[in-house]
């Protein structure tokens, strides 16, 4: 066993010489990505093949659209924070967590106000499952999202072991296990959007309490910078919120419930990518946080030539897998199939994370409002364009351009902002 941990820690530096990576660092967030993204599918995986055989297609479309305008309701609350609590935990600046849990509640009044008159609309209108179902959402999302701060606390102390404890290994088991057994016992949106948000409020709840017990982070060491930033964070994030949810909605009103459902079940397998990138997102801004501008530009191209790669070779193997995959375990949602193939093509946006790490990491605000609004913008418009023209065909060809063409206008401007902060930072 010591002479194979010799042979690995060899391997690992002697990559390191043409990924231009630190990739012992790399290599315990791959490690603790892979556990956790471990845990994470085989719960969904589960999760999913109950679904798809003991909820009817208008059910789960149901279930998902109720998520979906919750989730456009979360727009116009503090959606910034999390990034900020993250840069000032980094920085020292332990009271950012308390903080940042109080700010998102006071932020949160006028989602609730929201919801509460969309329900009012679909009481009126007589669709009283949908305005139940939005009332659970809104008065649970505010407490669930402040709570779930600990997570943003837990990357910026670059304790990625707990975080992945938590969120992976604990959190989303649990998640599924419930909304698995409401599923079984009591199939209906209602049902399952009860689960969803007591589950996890009560989880996030309890790992905050536990991260505060841990840490006992001094509150009054606050960074005067983190309302400020996290305000513009949030501002550019508004239409990024909208371009989130407004797929789901757009296709629940012209397509249906049914082809909603088929929507989440070809994006579902390919979406579950975003788990071990987003930890690996944080370990990257937390090394780039610290680092010249100069030392991050001399390997950034490598960097991204890596995950080209990498993220081409995964998409062909999908390609090719796919039909294999559902047939054996969505027997239900075969129609799904040619979507989810074409869809994988949107991996290749994978390739420009780090230049988006840099812009997070060294705070370019103004280059990120161009890659949030702009794009955000785009997205919509391409998305609406897509489902109104042509289904769920059109949304699935609009969300993959706009993944690419994301990509690509994020590593432009990361190449204009290191020109003119090479040697300045």
């Amino acid at each position: 066993m010591h002479s194979l941990r010799r042979a690995f820690s060899r391997a690992i530096r002697w990559s390191e010489q043409y990924i231009k990576t630190d990739m012992r660092y790399v290599a315990s967030g791959v490690w603790l990505s892979f556990v956790g993204q471990t845990a994470v599918s085989l719960s969904g995986l589960a999760l999913s093949l109950v679904l798809s055989r003991y909820l009817t297609q208008n059910a789960y479309g149901d279930y998902k659209y109720i998520l979906s305008l919750v989730g456009l309701l979360s727009t116009i609350t503090l959606t910034g924070l999390g990034t900020a609590v993250f840069q000032s935990t980094a920085r020292g600046y332990d009271g950012a967590l308390r903080e940042g849990f109080w700010l998102n509640l006071r932020w949160s009044v006028l989602a609730m106000l929201g919801a509460a008159v969309l329900a009012i609309y679909y009481f009126i209108i007589g669709n009283n499952m949908l305005g139940i179902g939005v009332l659970i959402g809104g008065a649970c999302s505010p407490l669930l999202v402040s709570a779930n701060l600990f997570t943003s606390f837990l990357s910026g102390k670059k304790a990625f072991g707990k975080q992945t404890l938590y969120v992976a290994i604990i959190g989303t088991p649990i998640t599924a296990a419930v909304l698995a057994l409401t599923a079984l016992c009591f199939p209906n949106p209602i049902a399952m959007v009860v689960a969803y948000f007591a589950s996890n409020t009560l989880l996030c709840l309890a790992f905050y309490y536990r991260t505060r017990a841990l840490y006992r982070p001094d509150d009054t060491k606050t960074d005067p910078e983190m309302r400020t930033y996290s305000k513009h964070l949030s501002a550019m994030g508004i239409l990024g919120g909208i371009a989130g949810n407004i797929d789901q909605v757009l296709l629940f009103h012209y397509v249906g419930a049914p082809a909603l459902a088929v929507y989440n079940f070809a994006t579902g397998i390919l979406d579950q990518t975003k788990g071990p990138l987003k930890m690996l997102d944080s370990m990257t801004q937390a090394r780039f946080a610290n680092r010249t501008t100069s030392d991050i530009a001399s390997n950034m191209r490598t960097k991204m030539l890596w995950l080209f790669f990498s993220s081409l070779t995964a998409a062909l193997c999908y390609i090719i897998a796919a039909p294999y995959i559902y047939e054996i375990l969505f027997p239900n949602y075969l129609a799904a199939i040619p979507y989810s193939r074409l869809y994988a093509l949107s991996l290749l946006s994978l390739a420009a994370a780090p230049a988006s790490s840099y812009l997070i990491a060294k705070k370019r605000v103004s280059e990120q409002y161009i890659t949030t609004l702009v794009g955000s913008a785009i997205q919509i418009l391409c998305m609406a364009i897509g489902v109104i023209w042509w289904g769920l065909w059109g949304l699935i060809i609009a969300r993959i351009a706009i993944r690419l063409l994301g990509g690509y206008t994020t590593y432009a401007l990361y190449v204009i902002s290191a020109k003119h902060h090479v040697g300045v930072d």
